[in-house]
């Protein structure tokens, strides 16, 4: 699967870009986030989709994101757009594509297949594109496990909580706890399946301070990243979704204090007032290895 630079999936900031309006798309190309999606779907009313395709490939293939990892969200099949959506857009500047309103594995199996078919027609190589797919749906919750299995091709699920409480009848509550449930069990899913989950963007534009709140609890969750509506809310995110000093500092000292040589055969042990036992261990590990991914990725967009 293709994305521009080495090493883990980096996909702390995903931001949707309506992909008729050029503007934005140039406004996208400077901003910090570590995924770009020029979406065809909800952002673009019925009458500007052709538009937007066209609109969307031409930015494309101007290459007007030579740094950055570039995703489309294409109209699911229920609407009959998809194939026109893969067309217009599918090209070697693309990594991979959102797949919206994911319901189940069939759904993917199905975008799967037709990808192949348009790797082969570009001669590009199997697997090229990548696929994130949008869980918005109960039935979704209940399939999470099922679509983030469903295809190799698979990088990351996400959370679209609008439509989920639409779906659901549900209400936004305080602390968001109407969104505890299915934002866990989609990071369980992703987790398990060992790709990226990520959260769904917080509407409320200009409240920062609620955006963080919001994304803080996504990270205690278990998130990886969330979806940015704009391009203010990236730098907050970005915040949060890195391990912070403090955090960085104590998993260096938990991996120095289990390679010591006074505690390198012993699995549980008391290093100063740290109880360090295999899971401590693992965990410091994984934040280790992800503020690095971080960094690396920092450093290739300069």
């Amino acid at each position: 699967m293709a994305k521009p630079y080495d090493g883990d999936w980096v996909l702390r900031s995903v931001l949707f870009v309506p992909g008729h309006i050029e503007k934005m798309l140039h406004k996208a190309a400077g901003t910090k986030a570590d995924c770009i999606v020029l979406d065809l779907e909800d952002a673009v009313p019925d009458e500007g989709k052709n538009v937007a395709r066209s609109v969307a490939r031409s930015f494309l293939e101007k290459a007007n994101y030579p740094r950055k990892t570039v995703f489309v969200r294409v109209n699911s099949f229920e609407t009959g757009l998809t194939e026109k959506d893969l067309e217009g857009v599918a090209c070697r500047a693309v990594h991979g594509f959102v797949y919206p309103w994911a319901n189940s594995a069939e759904d993917i199996e199905k975008l799967d297949d037709r990808l192949g078919q348009i790797e082969r027609n570009l001669d590009l190589p199997n697997g090229r594109f990548s696929v994130t797919a949008v869980i918005e749906s109960p039935r979704g919750i209940l399939n999470a496990a099922a679509i983030a299995q469903a295809s190799s091709r698979m990088v990351g699920l996400i959370f679209g909580c609008e439509d989920y409480l639409a779906e659901m009848q549900g209400r936004h509550s305080v602390g968001e706890a109407s969104l505890a449930m299915p934002r866990a069990q989609l990071a369980v899913a992703a987790r398990a399946a060992n790709i990226e989950p990520i959260d769904s963007p917080y509407v409320r534009i200009h409240d920062l301070e609620g955006l963080r709140d919001f994304a803080e609890t996504g990270r205690d969750l278990g998130m990886a990243g969330m979806c940015a509506l704009t391009p203010g809310q990236i730098p907050v995110i970005n915040e949060v979704y890195t391990p912070s000093e403090e955090e960085i500092q104590l998993a260096r000292e938990i991996l120095a204090a289990t390679e010591s040589e006074e505690n390198s055969e012993r699995g549980v042990f008391l290093a100063g007032d740290k109880f360090i036992s295999p899971p401590t261990l693992k965990a410091a590990r994984k934040t280790v290895a992800r503020y690095e991914a971080i960094r690396d990725l920092e450093a290739f967009y300069g």
